[in-house]
Parts: C-alpha cells; structure tokens; sequence
C-alpha cells in the first residue's frame, strides 16, 4: 500500500521495521539482504531511442515499469506562405440589379405620390384646401343632347271629375303642336280638361287636333311657341344607342337609355276590334313604363325616331304592367306622316291592301293566307285571289299575317310594292299600289 502496510495490517515480508531487532523472525541481517526479483520475461530489444526524448523518462514514476516510455515530440509542419488571391469585382445578377433598379424608382415615386397625394388632401402649405376641377369630371355620354331636349318634353295630364290620367309627348312644330299618343288623347272626355306641363313648369291647356286610331297617333295644340325636335331621316338599325324621354308615373322628365333591339317588330294590341291596332314597330330594351307613353324616342344625336307605345309585360290586378326590357315604338316614317295629315287635315287615312288574311294555326306553315279579296282594291287589281299564300313584302320573308298587315299600314298610300306569292305550288309576284282609307 501506499503507506507501506499490507491488505492485512502486518508488515509487508522482507520488510524491516524501523523498531525490529535484526535477526528477527520476519527479517536477515541487512547487510547481507538481497531482494529477491522475480523472474522477468525477455524483452524484444529497445529501438535506438531518438534524441527528443526526455533525459529522465525512464525515471517517471508514474509509467508502467515494464513498459518502455516513449515521449515524442512532433515538430509543427512547415506550411507553404499563403498567397491572397487577387479581390475580384463583384457584380450582380442582371435580373436582381434590374429588381433593385426598379424597386428603387418604385420606392422613390411612391415617396413623391404620397407627398403629392397629401398635398392634394391636406392643400398647401398656406392653408389652402385643394379641390377637384369640375371642368374635368367625366361626363355621361348623353348628358348635352338631354339638356338640349328636355325643354321639348311634355307631360300631358288628363282631368275627368275625381278620375285623372297622364302619358307624354313632345313638340312636333314651334307653333305648339305636340305628338302623343291617341290612347292617351283620347282619356279626354267631353267634360274632360287636358292640359300640357312643359319643362319650365308651366301649364298650358291643350286641345286635341285629331288622331288615328289605327296607328295610334294623336296631335294636340296648346298656344305658345315652342322649340320642336327634330327627327331621324334614316331607317335606324339594331344595335343604334337610343334614349327613351317621357313621364312614367307622372314623373316627368325621366330618362332611360338602351339600344334598339329590333325594327319592324309586327306587334298586335287591343282588347277589341274598336280599339286593335297593329304596328312594325322600333323594338328597344330602354325601360319604358306606363305614362311614357307618346313620348320621344331618340337616337344618340336626339333626333326622333319612334314614339314611344306599347309595352309587353306581366299585369297586376290593376291590369298594369311594368318594363322588362320589351319596349315598342311606332317609326317615325309612319308617326309623321299621319302626324302632318292630322295638322292638315284634321284626319289621317290609313293604307290598305285591300285583303282579308287567314289566321296563321302553325308555325310550320310561313306565310299570310289570303282568305278573301275585296272588289276594286290594289290586291283584286293586282289579281291576287283566296287561297294565295303570300311569302314576301319587298324583300321581307313573311312569317305571318300581323306581319304583313303591320309592313302595309307603315308604308303610304300610293306606295309600290313587290308581293312574292305562291299559288298551286308555283311562285309568283305582283307589283300592287297601295291605297288609303279613312282611319
């Protein structure tokens, strides 16, 4: 052990204690002790050992005894200088020096806009609020040609003891003549006041000059001069702006816009024959309503090119309707011809054919058939017989006889027209002049 005893607490053999006697039984003389070594196993020889060894290794208490110590030491190797590479010039990507290009001049022009932009809100440095220029505020596309024919809208307003009506029409002539309607000329009684309020929002009684029951046309006359409309020569076509003026419901003034569906649309209306009326009417998806009716249909340049009639729609109980974007017109060719035979004459005529049509039962059969004609009439001079089935007005493929009976009372009396019948299986033509009659 460390403290020179053995596991046991006795003294370790062949030792001798500094308090025993020598000769002892646990010692020898010591001048003649030898200890005794045990036998060592043979070593390989030890290699030449180098010089950087420790002096004293061999003496290092702490090595295994029978183990040679070897202390080497390791000479730190010798590295080649190191050469710094030349700084090369670092460049960006093309594609990220463009995004930092362009954020920059992003985040530059943000910086003026905002500060311009507060500008605009707060006003300047002097106190000043700025405000937007009303010169520069877009502009709708009618809103001239609106201000330009209002003051030739009027509202017609029709008085009967505790019952009142109203529709619109529009001036026609400087001398006060104005276009309606005849079925809302004709809510006047004998005991009845009508009366026109124009767009200044003075009311002048009015007189009926005359109307057409067959094209439901009707012209009033009030006493003042007044700035007429004026009206569209040309046929319009599908797909023309129009704009719909009038008083719906007794608001006046009200102005829808739209284009024009179709023309020549053959539409039939009335309750009974007194009252039936047929027209080739200007089909238009611009909302008119009850009380619009007589009023102006314009073009984009607000010329007159219907006037506004009928509408198709579900009634209420009332038996009234309102728009669903099924409008009809009457064409102004038609509308201004009886229009001026009224003012001239006090009466317009009508034209007539001068036949009696089948009503059409299938759709698969195209075409008005004639069921009777009337001695000396265009159609018996132009030997059209029962039983001809007539196919085209002009250029225009007959679907049906309202068809052919709207196409002849919007043309003029004296007009020429081609009819294409079909007689026996073949197919013939005519050239018929049309004739007039009382309306």
């Amino acid at each position: 052990m460390a403290d020179g005893t053995t596991p046991g607490g006795g003294p370790p053999p062949n030792w001798s204690g500094p308090n025993q006697a020598p000769g002892g039984p646990y010692s020898q003389p010591r001048q003649n002790f030898q200890p005794q070594q045990p036998p060592q196993p043979q070593q390989p020889p030890r290699p030449q050992q180098p010089q950087q060894w420790a002096h004293n290794a061999a003496n290092d208490p702490w090595r295994n005894p029978t183990m040679p110590a070897v202390v080497q030491r390791t000479p730190q190797p010798q590295l080649p200088p190191i050469e710094r590479p030349e700084q090369a010039e670092r460049k960006a990507p093309a594609h990220l020096a463009l995004t930092i290009s362009i954020a920059t001049v992003v985040a530059i022009l943000a910086g003026v806009l905002s500060a311009w932009g507060g500008l605009l809100i707060m006003g300047d440095a002097t106190g000043t609020m700025a405000t937007s220029d009303a010169s520069n505020k877009p502009r709708g596309d009618f809103q001239e040609i609106i201000a330009q024919v209002k003051p030739s809208v009027v509202t017609i307003n029709v008085e009967s003891g505790d019952a009142m009506g109203n529709g619109s029409g529009w001036v026609y002539s400087s001398e006060g003549y104005i276009v309606t309607n005849d079925h809302v000329a004709s809510l006047a009684k004998d005991d009845s006041d009508i009366s026109v309020q124009l767009d200044d929002g003075r009311s002048l009684p009015a007189e009926i000059v005359g109307s057409a029951k067959s094209t439901d046309i009707a012209v009033l006359k009030v006493d003042a001069e007044l700035e007429p409309l004026s009206v569209q020569q040309d046929t319009p076509q599908v797909g023309d702006s129009v704009i719909a003026v009038g008083s719906p419901l007794g608001l006046a003034n009200t102005v829808t816009d739209g284009i024009v569906s179709a023309v020549d649309r053959p539409v039939a209306a009335g309750e009974s024959e007194e009252d039936a009326m047929v027209v080739a009417a200007i089909q238009t998806d611009a909302a008119i309503n009850p009380g619009n009716s007589g009023g102006p249909l314009l073009n984009s340049s607000g010329e007159v090119i219907g006037v506004n009639t009928l509408i198709y729609g579900f009634s209420n109980d009332q038996g009234e309707a309102g728009s669903m974007g099924l409008g009809f017109a009457i064409s102004i060719t038609q509308a201004e011809r009886v229009a001026k035979q009224i003012i001239d004459d006090g009466k317009a005529t009508k034209t007539v054919l001068g036949t009696e049509l089948q009503e059409r039962t299938s759709s698969s059969n195209p075409g008005a058939v004639v069921d009777d004609v009337q001695n000396n009439t265009p159609a018996d001079d132009a030997g059209l017989k029962a039983d001809d089935v007539i196919t085209k007005f002009n250029d225009v493929t007959l679907t049906s006889e309202v068809q052919l009976q709207a196409l002849v009372l919007k043309a003029a009396p004296g007009d020429v027209v081609t009819l294409t019948y079909e007689r026996d299986g073949k197919e013939n033509t005519a050239k018929v002049e049309l004739g007039a009659a009382s309306d």
